[in-house]
């Protein structure tokens, strides 16, 4: 159009050091500046905000999350919306925080559970936004922590949509971690060497060394547990009741996992009380040798135990 707002058959455009635009309106035989604005976590277009303020202590409840490193406190917040639609979720605080939302529960031990897909942007320093689309038939959870772990503060939530939004603190326990290495276990060195047992992983190459660690919990829920170490590659596998070196696949629990080479692999397991685990550690290349820790974690105790279990015999060919 002719509009001072619009443009016919725009041609190019250019930027000076300012931030703003100009365009070649060509039709129109012009050329349009459009003026740079700082984008603001505050600018929203809804019509209805809600506001809560709360703080970070060390008396905050704890959670376990490999991709962001050790535990973090966190606050957590039951939402509750009269009307569907998309809300925008704005953090402030001198804390470097990170917002999440879980659809009907959050579990500290496994934080990636019930999380709506992330829709953020980190916006000025130490603030983030997020934009989802909330139900009113639903509770959600909003959790607020930090990227680095022992960090206390206060900190606002700024939320703007159709309708208010009802916020009520909740209580979530901490996650229990469980340390279980060389340097806590003295008497059981958590190390794959070349006097460990070894088994055939696959391709019928038996050069796999591995170590087997007992697992039992005060309780049936989800449990995270990861294997750290120096070594590149490692493999973890539970299995229920007993580990039988000559068949790997007989009662290995279907895993649910991802392998980060700079925070440990990671297992996520439903585990329940009253039965024996077997946590198999090993490597992705045989022969491979070093030392390795495990931490575990859940909303009840984990308890890991040295276990030594049947042997591998390695099958010696006829000759001839």
């Amino acid at each position: 159009g002719s509009q001072s707002s619009e443009l016919n058959n725009p041609f190019s455009f250019s930027f000076d050091h300012s931030g703003n635009m100009f365009v070649t309106d060509q039709s129109n035989h012009r050329i349009q500046k459009f003026q740079y604005v700082e984008e603001s976590c505050m600018n929203t277009s809804s019509l209805v905000q809600t506001v809560y303020a709360s703080e970070l202590a060390t008396s905050s409840s704890t959670y376990f999350d490999v991709e962001y490193g050790p535990s973090s406190y966190y606050d957590a917040m039951q939402m509750n919306v009269r009307t569907s639609g998309f809300y925008t979720f704005i953090g402030k605080s001198n804390m470097n925080i990170i917002g999440r939302i879980y659809k009907d529960d959050f579990n500290p031990s496994n934080p990636a559970e019930n999380e709506l897909p992330p829709n953020a942007n980190l916006c000025n320093k130490n603030q983030f936004r997020l934009t989802d689309g909330l139900e009113a038939s639903i509770t959600y959870i909003l959790i607020v922590t930090t990227f680095s772990s022992n960090v206390t503060g206060t900190f606002s939530i700024f939320i703007s949509g159709p309708d208010n939004v009802h916020l009520k603190n909740i209580s979530y326990p901490s996650a229990i971690e469980t340390t279980f290495s060389g340097t806590v276990q003295s008497k059981y060195i958590l190390q794959l060497t070349t006097n460990s047992q070894t088994y055939s992983r696959e391709c019928g190459i038996s050069d796999y060394y591995y170590q087997t660690i007992r697992v039992n919990v005060e309780k049936t829920e989800d449990y995270t547990l990861i294997i750290f170490s120096e070594m590149t590659d490692l493999y973890g596998y539970i299995y229920k009741n007993d580990f039988n070196p000559m068949d790997p696949f007989e009662n290995r629990l279907s895993k649910d996992y991802r392998a980060s080479s700079d925070q440990g692999y990671k297992l996520i397991a439903n585990l329940h009380t009253g039965i024996t685990y077997i946590l198999v550690v090993t490597t992705r290349y045989p022969n491979e040798t070093g030392n390795f820790s495990i931490k575990a974690a859940g909303r009840n105790n984990i308890t890991l135990n040295s276990y030594i279990g049947i042997k591998w015999i390695v099958p010696v060919q006829p000759d001839g």
